[in-house]
């Protein structure tokens, strides 16, 4: 009668072959890199996000003052039919940390409102005013993808 040791085994060895470990090593590097990728991604989203949500918020602002300007004085010069833009760069700074969070170039436009009754005027003014992202230098922001222009219109009028 033959004995056989049952730590013995008939088979291959266990364990993981150099081809196994090096598959596994290439697929959790594909992977990392992956979310590397997404992470990059995500980062440069966020980035835009921000600075489309401060530029609405310069141009808001000038829409804002404009319509003030206007209930004050309709004859201004910066109201007039016409193409017009800000002397200075607009800062959007953090609340918290007072930090200039982006720069932009206002400019707006002013048109009057269409009426379709022959003679007759209507009282008010179309505004359309766009912030585009600058530099502290006076440039147009280099980066691609991160910083884009914004145009909001409005139509403003005398309170009644």
């Amino acid at each position: 009668m033959k004995y056989t040791n049952q730590n013995e085994k008939s088979g291959p060895a266990d364990g993981f072959s150099l081809i196994e470990v090096m598959v596994a090593v290439f697929i959790l590097a594909f992977g990392l890199l992956a979310a590397a990728q997404l992470l990059t991604m995500a980062m440069m989203l966020e980035a835009q996000s921000r600075s489309k949500s401060t530029a609405a918020l310069a141009a808001q602002n000038e829409i804002e003052r404009l319509a003030d300007l206007y209930r004050r004085n309709p004859a201004a010069e910066e109201l007039a039919i016409g193409a017009h833009q800000s002397e200075e760069l607009t800062e959007i700074r953090n609340p918290i940390t007072q930090n200039v969070l982006n720069m932009y170039k206002i400019t707006w436009h002013v048109s009057g409102i269409p009426d379709p009754r022959t003679g007759m005027e209507m009282d008010g003014r179309v505004i359309s005013v766009q912030a585009a992202p600058m530099l502290a230098e006076r440039e147009d922001s280099p980066h691609y993808l991160k910083n884009k222009a914004i145009t909001l219109n409005a139509v403003i009028a005398a309170e009644p």
